[in-house]
């Protein structure tokens, strides 16, 4: 079955490529997290340099990306993500949570959906997956204040996370339901 490519923006700590990916059938979530591989491939990439966000270095037909160097990947649609289950014993309604990330050079903030009550632990520590959905997403590279993005829906890199942190209520964003 052949599946339509998605449009990504991903950010590394130096970086900012755009590109399409072919994540196959399960969705660009599952196809990140599958241990047996530890690149991506992105056609049509287009790469710009951090400190020179408006510049564009190179384009490549193909450019190969080291999963465990992306700090964060953009989407235009939350479905692009595939499916985001928990499997886990007991109470499984997922509650959202806004949170701000702090990692590998830049600030987060959004909503993470977890099992019930939020825990950092589980959050960082449980599973074997390393990218982590975000959403009502924005960014901002704290080295470079030009560079920033916003999407419904940002996959994060969870080893790379220095500090996570919910928000108060005075910081979430009144035009959300959450």
């Amino acid at each position: 079955m052949a599946t339509k490519a998605i449009s990504v923006e991903i950010y590394t700590t130096s970086h900012r490529v755009l590109g399409r990916v072919q994540p196959g059938g399960t969705g660009l979530l599952t196809y990140l997290n599958i241990p047996t591989t530890s690149y991506v491939e992105i056609e049509g990439a287009h790469l710009m340099r951090l400190h020179q966000p408006g510049r564009m270095v190179a384009r490549h037909p193909t450019l190969w990306l080291v999963k465990s160097e992306i700090v964060t990947i953009l989407l235009s649609k939350r479905p692009e993500l595939g499916p985001t289950t928990y499997v886990r014993g007991g109470y499984t309604t997922t509650v959202p949570h806004w949170v701000r990330i702090v990692m590998g050079g830049y600030e987060l903030r959004g909503i993470v959906e977890t099992p019930g009550k939020f825990s950092f632990g589980a959050l960082m520590f449980e599973g074997d997956s390393i990218f982590i959905p975000l959403y009502n997403a924005e960014l901002g590279a704290i080295l470079f204040p030009t560079v920033r993005g916003e999407a419904p829906a940002m996959i994060f890199n969870r080893n790379m996370v220095d500090a996570i942190g919910l928000l108060s209520r005075d910081e979430i964003p009144r035009s959300s339901e959450g």
